[in-house]
């Protein structure tokens, strides 16, 4: 009977160290939110200006929308009223980094590939695979406010 319960204090023991530890992750990954964003901003920017392109992000938006939207961060884009959001797309197993352009009234105006290796492989994902990300990312915003 004391072996059972020796037992079963450590496997308790051992479930809470888990516990514990995932529970740390977790805050911590929440926390360090600002400071992710801000690096992925610098990046992004850094990979906007070798591409020759005009935009620069300005500052992260914590939570643009209510409720579940797409793995990304959302960013204001400078001396505009634009959004920009900075997400990866899976090509083969890789993932390709990309920003979309998003007009005032919620539309994608266009997506942008984030650095020299993400333009080369962007020239062969298929357009479907575009639209798809495309449309869930206006369709996050179309219900923006709501619920």
């Amino acid at each position: 009977m004391t072996v059972l319960i020796s037992s079963l204090k450590d496997r308790a023991v051992l479930l809470g160290w888990i516990a514990g530890l995932v529970l740390a992750a977790a805050l911590l990954w929440s926390l360090s939110f600002p400071f992710r964003a801000v690096c992925l901003m610098r990046s992004t920017n850094r990979s906007l200006i070798e591409a020759g392109d005009e935009r620069r992000l300005s500052a992260p938006l914590s939570r643009p929308v209510k409720g579940q939207f797409p793995l990304g961060c959302w960013y204001t884009l400078e001396g505009s009223e634009s959004l920009f959001f900075v997400f990866a797309v899976m090509r083969d197993g890789i993932l390709v980094p990309c920003g979309a352009e998003i007009s005032g009234e919620g539309k994608v105006m266009n997506i942008v590939p984030l650095g020299s290796h993400a333009r080369q492989v962007m020239e062969n994902i298929p357009w479907g695979v575009i639209e798809v990300y495309t449309h869930r990312i206006e369709h996050v915003l179309a219900g923006r406010g709501k619920g």
